[in-house]
């Protein structure tokens, strides 16, 4: 014991001179002479300890003052136990001794990351206000913990007590496991505000872009407007819901140009609102504005061009409804040809009444009434009624008859499968909040039968399914309706 009291005394003289030291040369120095006593401390108490370890001495952890508070890293005085043998594995890649550094190494990039980002949150919080800045705080404070954590385990394995390799294993492992997990929730963090430090540099840009874009989009409303005016005018209200405006609201007068006009009403506004914050000195404040106003003007420009693809949609289904009207006029007169000569009288009857049928269809659609109005509507009529004369013709046509039908008729069907199905598809994408799960379904179903009829060889089953498609088109389109009108 006379013998340890002694070292202690003659280390105090040192402790004192390295003090001095470190009033002279300043911070950096008072870190490197602080390690440099820690050290040479560590080294003479264990030389020291060794026989008291061998002899029982019970394990007591000193209480260190390291970087942070914490207890200090000391990777140049590994303990005798956890230090690699000269003929043990010195070579190795993976090693004690090479992860006993990288440990090493991780609690110091960890110290360094904790004082770095604990300034940065000053930064931080001084910029974007405590709200904003609180994940950051919360990843600083957990860093803090975990690096104590691992600087108590790096204790352990540099005290005189000597550790079996499990504990030297378990305890290195840990302190990268804490080391890695910490620094990687701080970088997170730090991305996060980099990020908004990046769109507060490039929010007088940004905002440019938002009334470039704004501007583009007004330009296209007088055009917009005097389309919609000849829309209403051709077309029944029905033929033109999708682009009535009411994607965002009730439904405008003006249709989908008058929503247009006041989604980029208020982007504007709010662009107007953003520059005067950006020229008062606050541009950290206005990326989420300028995100949102963008979006409004991007809207804007959606609801136009849904407006001009509809328009070309009717327009074909127009041409469609006319074309048909032809084939169906031609299919009545052959048809008169197996009525007049059936096979049997039932046949003939039920052939007759096919043609009555399709006859009163021509009336209704072929004039300037609800065909010219909607035109899809009038295309399920005329197809509706050459069904129910396939049907009845079924059993007087020979095979060949009927596939060749079924081909001429294939790609009409298959045209008008597809058109209901862009004009569901448009109608539901301007409702989505106000459309349910029944009339998304019929339409999914609409999409699997169309696949199938153009994929399919049969032209009589592909004409079946491509009409089954159609249909379950046209229901969930009455779905989507009465799901919106509820």
């Amino acid at each position: 014991m006379g013998a340890m009291v002694a070292v202690d005394v003659a280390l105090q003289p040192i402790a004192g001179a390295i003090a001095g030291a470190v009033a002279a040369v300043g911070t950096v120095g008072l870190v490197f002479a602080g390690a440099v006593a820690v050290g040479f401390v560590v080294l003479v108490r264990r030389g020291r300890a060794r026989p008291a370890a061998r002899s029982g001495t019970v394990r007591a952890t000193p209480v260190h003052t390291g970087i942070h508070g914490a207890a200090p890293l000391s990777s140049s005085t590994p303990s005798s136990s956890s230090a690699p043998s000269s003929s043990s594995g010195s070579g190795s890649g993976s090693g004690p001794a090479v992860v006993a550094q990288r440990a090493n190494i991780a609690l110091v990039r960890l110290d360094d990351d904790v004082a770095e980002t604990s300034d940065e949150l000053g930064f931080a919080i001084a910029q974007f206000g405590e709200e904003r800045a609180a994940g950051l705080a919360s990843a600083v404070a957990t860093a803090t913990a975990s690096l104590r954590a691992a600087f108590a385990l790096k204790q352990q394995l540099d005290d005189s007590v000597p550790d079996t390799a499990t504990q030297v294993r378990e305890w290195t492992g840990r302190i990268l496991s804490l080391c890695d997990s910490a620094r990687t929730a701080l970088a997170a963090e730090r991305a996060v505000f980099d990020d908004l430090r990046a769109l507060e540099r490039s929010a007088p840009a940004d905002l440019e872009q938002l009334r470039t874009l704004s501007a583009a989009t007004r330009s296209r409303l007088p055009d917009s407007r005097l389309l919609w005016q000849r829309m209403s005018a051709a077309y029944s209200p029905a033929a033109i819901a999708p682009v009535s405006g009411a994607s965002v609201g009730a439904g405008a007068p003006g249709g989908n140009p008058a929503a247009a006009a006041a989604l980029l009403d208020s982007a504007e506004r709010a662009a107007d609102d953003i520059a005067r914050t950006i020229a008062d000195g606050r541009g950290a404040t206005v990326a989420a504005q300028i995100q949102a106003a963008e979006r409004q003007a991007r809207a804007a420009a959606r609801l136009l061009d849904e407006l001009e693809q509809l328009d070309g949609a009717l327009g074909a289904s127009s041409a469609r409804r006319e074309s048909l009207l032809v084939a169906v006029r031609q299919a009545i007169t052959d048809a008169r040809t197996v009525r007049d000569a059936p096979p049997d009288p039932d046949t003939g009857a039920a052939v007759g009444e096919a043609i009555a049928g399709l006859e009163g269809v021509i009336a209704r659609v072929g004039g300037a009434g609800t065909g010219t109005r909607d035109p899809d509507a009038a295309i399920a009529m005329i197809e509706a009624g050459l069904a129910t004369l396939d049907t009845a013709l079924a059993g007087a046509r020979s095979q060949r008859q009927r596939l060749f039908h079924a081909r001429e008729a294939l790609a009409g069907a298959l045209l008008t499968a597809r058109s209901q199905s862009q004009t569901t598809h448009a109608y539901i994408a301007a409702r989505r909040g106000g459309t349910g799960a029944d009339a998304r379904t019929r339409l999914a179903e609409a999409d699997r039968l169309l696949a199938i009829a153009e994929a399919e060889s049969d032209p009589v089953v592909a004409l079946d399914t491509a009409r089954s498609s159609a249909t379950y088109s046209r229901d969930a389109d009455a779905l989507a309706r009465y799901d919106f009108a509820r």
